[in-house]
């Protein structure tokens, strides 16, 4: 399929009329996640040929002074939409990319059934919300889409998004932007369409490799609890329990897909290499993408068909050995090993079968 180039100009503007739409009922689904890449068309490449996902065909560009140049692109993460980020000018993202590093997790992104509404909630809650600049948000998170194309009359409809606290969300970068069911114009409106795909219920391939949760670094888990719960509205599946000495909690990101994603909520307290990762990359971090394969072992005859040499590694990046080809998670009831992050584009792939 012939790629569909886009230019997106972000630029925060001085005023603007907001369209309240009060009748419309709240509903924050976890769409993507944003993904830096030093160069997206080797992570494109790695997902589609490793993974087995597929890439969309839209590209397009982002340029302002709050991010910087950047080129952007979509992979279907069969659960999840995963957003590969280019910074490709100096600015801030070119500085986040270095600070990061390629295949890091930057933000989680929630779709807004009523974004006005869901903004009027936090600020009635005394929140600071924050624009894409990591300021005070300024005319309700307000952007213009400027499209730079042969085939457009000028900007898209005005479109808002806007970032919740830190302090609540533990660390981890989390958006809620507007996605009106009247807007055709906009990138991911586009990027369904051109699939045939409504905005939610979408399809699930259940030939390949699945996207089941997001693992996530905290320093507070009630805290961070508290703000799914209270500021998003997801659910959580129970109560906290103990993971090989770590606090542990399982919320409904409800997601966009026709099922489930979860996010998976870890406060360290052993001293594992799950506190060395804690201590090095803070709370917030998300430590890995969590992937669900119907048979670890056709996995890895699957990669190692592309490449025989790649063998299989835990957390901390060693490398199993035959009679121990995987971890086994009795808590979680799986079986699982990690692509190591010199193949994967820096990527932290979990890949995990069902006991």
């Amino acid at each position: 399929m012939k790629n569909l180039y886009i230019t997106l100009v972000v630029l925060f503007t001085a005023s603007c009329g907001v369209n309240n739409n009060i009748e419309k009922p709240r509903d924050e689904r976890l769409d993507h996640i944003a993904v830096w890449a030093a160069d997206w068309k080797d992570s494109a490449k790695f997902l589609e040929d490793y993974i087995g996902w597929d890439l969309h065909p839209i590209i397009f560009a982002a340029a302002g002074e709050s991010v910087g140049d950047m080129e952007l692109v979509f992979v279907n993460g069969n659960g999840l939409w995963v957003e590969l980020v280019q910074p490709t000018s100096q600015g801030p993202g070119m500085e986040l990319l270095d600070m990061l590093g390629d295949g890091a997790i930057v933000e989680l992104d929630f779709q807004s059934n009523n974004y006005q509404r869901s903004l009027d909630a936090g600020i009635e809650n005394n929140l600071q919300m924050l624009g894409m600049d990591g300021l005070p948000l300024r005319d309700r998170g307000r952007i213009i889409d400027g499209i730079i194309d042969p085939n457009s009359d000028g900007p898209l409809p005005d479109e808002y998004i806007a970032y919740f606290p830190y302090e609540l969300t533990g660390g981890t970068a989390v958006e809620i932007y507007e996605r009106n069911d009247s807007d055709e114009n906009s990138i991911l409106a586009q990027r369904d369409m051109m699939w045939g795909w409504e905005k939610l219920n979408q399809p699930i391939n259940h030939d390949q490799p699945q996207t089941r949760y997001l693992t996530i670094l905290v320093d507070n888990i009630e805290t961070v609890r508290n703000f799914y719960k209270e500021h998003i509205l997801l659910d959580d599946m129970g109560s906290v329990v103990d993971w090989k000495g770590h606090k542990l909690l399982v919320i409904d990101a409800e997601g966009v897909y026709e099922e489930k994603i979860y996010i998976r909520l870890i406060q360290p307290v052993a001293d594992d290499e799950v506190m060395q990762i804690f201590r090095q990359k803070g709370s917030g971090h998300v430590m890995e993408i969590g992937i669900e394969v119907k048979s670890l072992m056709d996995f890895k005859q699957k990669i190692n068909l592309i490449s025989e040499d790649v063998k299989m590694v835990d957390l901390s990046g060693k490398e199993y050995d035959v009679k121990n080809p995987w971890t086994i998670d009795d808590v979680m009831k799986e079986n699982y090993f990690y692509i190591p992050s010199d193949i994967s584009y820096g990527m932290s792939l979990k890949i995990f079968e069902n006991r």
